[in-house]
């Protein structure tokens, strides 16, 4: 859309065109040669043009394939980088444990596998009914976790897909969270190429892919990742809608809103980012007396009932009673139950408001967090010139992270409640990046042309030293990506005082391995019962951990005997816990003897056998002589009597 009043349509008509500096279009073309023909100038013969004989031989064909081959190519990037993610994800998704929740939303996604079954099957005999009856549907389709059905049906699909080929259930049941951020990112290029510039575009999807959180998120079964892709892919849609609006960019767009709808609760701020850009949009036109001033507005609203209309489509569980279950989705989130978490060198039961922008400023990779703060001065500097997509991966990011900063909304688990921000960040990175290859690329072919053959090998060396840093942090912190902070509290080893070390027990399968080489009757005390041992019991369950008995059930007749009860340290061969300060500090208040013991061990003693990240211990697993030794040290001295 124009910036200036009347220069609305004839810049949509620029941009498909191209900038200055393109071919001639063939229409001027005949009318030039047509105007020197009837001056009495001689037509030449033949006009060749790439070695055709144009006026002998049509040139439609060639013309197309010109046109056509680069759209090609950038399908070919699209399509690479999106295998590549998705292959990368797989292939690495058996090395970070289950999360806390995982076993919740496999079970889930395997309910819905079964009615998808079900449904099959059922029309095959000519039963159409059946599957979406009440109490069919309750079965099948109860939402006890209150989240919406996108990630757990996906992944179901990837379940079904991906078992026979990858002969893992682990990351078969992860592939559809790998699905959906391997689209993300093809997208974001697909649709981020014109407005960045191709190499903005690829920098902004290096930058978001080699983020460490987002890439470890992305490995496991549960709604923030999932979350996270919907949202930027309907963003992405949304601003292609509003800047050449069509029937069918609205289409994608309801049924791209409608995705993020049904994620998880954090999509639906997709609209009112939408709406604040759009209303800029129409205060623009108004000014200018626009006789479709109040056409963006327009648009956002009906990508939000056609949003709506697909999320009461595909969650079937509202079918049943829609308005009163909806209600009571919408109220579990506005009032959820309070979570503490470890911030600032002490326990919060409700961090303080400015828990997002802290903790952006130390889980983004420094580099991509300085590029993305250089975008944000151009987008705000350059306003009326920065393309549409910039200007809402700005307001996006503020809108997303908004209602975390309140003080009565609960903020844990790293940065994980508000990931779907920091795509955003990525692309105000890539905006910056783009803007610098263009003035790179200005300058080498004036200043420099004699010594610079290729300008575009020297832009491309630039961004991929500008995300070296990222990449090398993202890899080498794999996996244990929930525990990465930047170079800006002295990584995880800096942040360890003041920002909790990690969360979910997701690397406790990095100890199995040395607990399955202990004696068949060995007692492992799993502390805090409460956080670890449903884990735990999964992985006896799954065989991950050779356990003879677990909650008391007898399991096989050789094997480890797992406990979750303080209780029990006395007689416990090994002590395990991971060095999550929220759960430490819990512990304490519970049991301040028990808690000050797992603060010493964590801090002063050397374990048996530990799963270490840049020198910290994530989880760590100690003796019995040393829990002794250390127990004796940390008991407080006898009172003298008087």
């Amino acid at each position: 859309m124009g910036h200036h009043c009347g220069g609305g349509r004839d810049e949509v008509v620029q941009d498909r065109r191209g900038a200055v500096g393109d071919k001639i279009p063939s229409f001027a073309l005949k009318q030039s040669l047509s105007a020197q023909w009837a001056q009495g100038k001689a037509m030449p013969s033949k006009l060749k043009v790439g070695g055709i004989d144009r006026m002998r031989r049509a040139p439609p064909i060639v013309a197309y394939l010109k046109t056509l081959s680069p759209m090609l190519g950038d399908v070919a990037i699209a399509v690479a980088i999106g295998m590549v993610a998705f292959l990368w994800l797989v292939l690495t998704a058996g090395d970070i444990g289950v999360g806390y929740d995982e076993p919740i939303y496999g079970g889930y996604a395997l309910k819905y596998l079964a009615w998808l079954q079900l449904w099959w099957q059922s029309w095959a005999r000519g039963d159409f009914l059946s599957p979406f009856r009440p109490e069919v549907i309750d079965l099948y389709w109860h939402a006890k976790d209150m989240h919406p059905p996108i990630p757990k049906l996906v992944a179901a699909l990837g379940y079904a897909l991906m078992r026979p080929i990858v002969s893992d259930d682990f990351a078969a049941m992860r592939s559809g969270t790998a699905f959906l951020f391997a689209v993300m990112l093809a997208t974001l290029y697909w649709l981020g190429r014109k407005p960045l510039t191709k190499a903005g575009a690829l920098f902004a999807v290096g930058a978001v892919a080699f983020m460490p959180r987002l890439f470890a998120d992305a490995h496991f079964l549960t709604m923030d990742s999932p979350v996270t892709a919907t949202t930027l892919v309907a963003t992405l849609a949304l601003v292609r809608l509003l800047e050449q609006p069509s029937s069918w960019r609205l289409l994608g767009a309801c049924l791209a809103t409608g995705t993020a709808f049904a994620s998880k609760a954090n999509g639906f701020l997709v609209i009112p980012a939408a709406f604040l850009l759009a209303g800029h949009q129409a205060w623009f036109f108004s000014r200018c007396r626009h006789r479709q001033a109040l056409l963006p507005l327009g648009l956002v609203a009906l990508a939000a009932v056609g949003g709506m209309a697909f999320l009461f489509a595909t969650w079937l569980w509202l079918w049943v009673d829609p308005l009163p279950r909806f209600r009571e989705y919408f109220t579990f989130h506005a009032k959820h139950f309070f979570v503490h978490t470890f911030y600032l060198g002490r326990l919060w039961e409700l961090a303080p408001w400015h828990y997002p922008l802290v903790m952006t400023a130390v889980t983004v990779p420094t580099i991509t967090l300085l590029m993305a703060l250089i975008g944000t001065g151009l987008t705000l500097w350059r306003w009326q010139a920065t393309p549409m997509l910039v200007k809402m991966a700005l307001v996006s990011y503020f809108v997303h992270i908004a209602p975390f900063l309140l003080p009565t909304t609960p903020k844990y688990n790293g940065i994980r409640l508000f990931e779907p921000a920091f795509p955003f960040l990525g692309i105000l990175a890539g905006y910056a990046f783009g803007m610098m290859a263009q003035g790179l690329m200005a300058w080498l072919r004036v200043k420099a042309a004699q010594w610079v053959s290729s300008p575009h090998l020297c832009v491309a060396a630039s961004g991929l030293a500008l995300l070296a840093p990222a990449a090398h942090g993202t890899l080498t912190s794999h996996p244990f990506g929930l525990s990465y902070y930047n170079a800006l509290v002295g990584g995880v080893r800096g942040a360890k005082a003041n920002f909790e070390v990690t969360y979910w027990g997701v690397n406790l399968l990095s100890v199995l391995p040395f607990l399955n080489r202990q004696p068949n009757g060995t007692k492992v005390l799993f502390l805090p019962g409460w956080a670890l041992y449903p884990t735990v019991e999964f992985y006896c369950h799954a065989q991950a951990l050779r356990c003879a008995e677990v909650s008391g059930k007898q399991l096989q007749p050789e094997g480890l005997i797992p406990l979750g009860n303080p209780k029990d340290l006395l007689r416990a061969d090994f002590v395990v816990f991971q060095a999550s300060q929220t759960e430490l500090k819990l512990l304490e208040r519970e049991n301040r003897r028990l808690g000050k013991l797992l603060w010493t061990l964590w801090e002063r003693a050397k374990p048996a056998y530990a799963a270490v990240y840049d020198g910290v211990v994530i989880v760590g697993v100690y003796d019995r002589m040393t829990v002794q030794r250390f127990a004796t040290q940390s008991d407080p001295p006898p009172r003298r009597r008087h």
